[in-house]
């Protein structure tokens, strides 16, 4: 299980990436009217983005939920897609502070903020429809991916399947092509004995390593599709020797070499 023992990174990047994106939105908010309403005022004008960003740098995340809250319940501004990733950026700060009160009051020792962190951000990326400001974002979906996969993983060790699967079933939704999530995804329906939905979500995994052959995922993604092959492994080695065989035969070009995965690959035989 990866642990994290460093500040978030993500939000020492917000503001620089912030100058181009608001300019850009702006402006692409202004080319897109007509000559009657170029003047219009924006829905959510640069400068309350930009207080929403300080108050994420300075920690002061309850002022981001209660604004963004907002802006999210608004008829008029609830369709866009930036206060819900501010919300969510909130949400995994909060799951990651020191302050004992502020954990306390967001239960996030019972990961109730790491679940919104993830519903926040399915919001945003449903909104998001065109992924304008998707990108934007990597180094947040990172520190997310990090800390989402080490809670579900708990959840796996603790035998709570459908806890686990409920993580999984957010990471799949941000990003449909991630393959770990989607074989984690599997082994949870599979070890609820969800039999139809296992072999379907397992078909999605199986059907994104053969077109991608794993690559392009970013590091956290590699490190998750590392353990979602040896953990399947393991799990089908006993139920369906010729499906764990096929997963490690899939994962062999990215991960020859590794000692646990060819320890694996030696135990059952590969």
């Amino acid at each position: 299980m990866i642990t994290h023992t460093h500040r978030t990174p993500w939000i020492f990047c917000i503001l620089f990436a912030a100058s181009t994106l608001f300019s850009t939105n702006l402006s692409a908010q202004k080319g897109n009217q007509d000559d009657e309403s170029k003047n219009r005022k924006p829905l959510i004008t640069q400068d309350e983005y930009n207080k929403l960003l300080m108050w994420i740098v300075d920690e002061k995340y309850e002022n981001v939920l209660y604004k963004c809250i907002r802006y999210t319940e608004n008829e008029k501004t609830k369709k866009l897609p930036l206060p819900y990733i501010y919300m969510a950026q909130a949400y995994l700060g909060i799951h990651v502070s020191d302050d004992h009160d502020l954990r306390e009051q967001y239960q996030a020792d019972k990961n109730k903020a790491i679940k919104n962190c993830l519903k926040y951000t399915s919001k945003f990326v449903k909104k998001d429809k065109e992924s304008e400001y998707y990108y934007e974002f990597m180094e947040f979906y990172d520190d997310l991916w990090e800390h989402a996969t080490n809670a579900a993983e708990t959840e796996m060790d603790n035998e709570k399947y459908t806890k686990a699967k409920s993580y999984y079933k957010y990471l799949t939704s941000i990003d449909p092509e991630d393959p770990g999530a989607w074989l984690m995804f599997a082994s949870a329906y599979q070890l609820i004995n969800s039999k139809k939905e296992a072999a379907e979500t397992y078909e999605i995994a199986r059907n994104l390593l053969i077109e991608q052959g794993g690559k392009g995922l970013r590091e956290v993604q590699t490190n998750l599709l590392h353990y979602a092959i040896i953990y399947n492994a393991e799990l089908l080695s006993t139920i369906d020797r010729a499906a764990a065989l096929e997963w490690l035969a899939l994962g062999e070009d990215l991960f020859r070499g590794d000692r646990e995965f060819e320890a694996v690959k030696r135990s059952i035989g590969g």
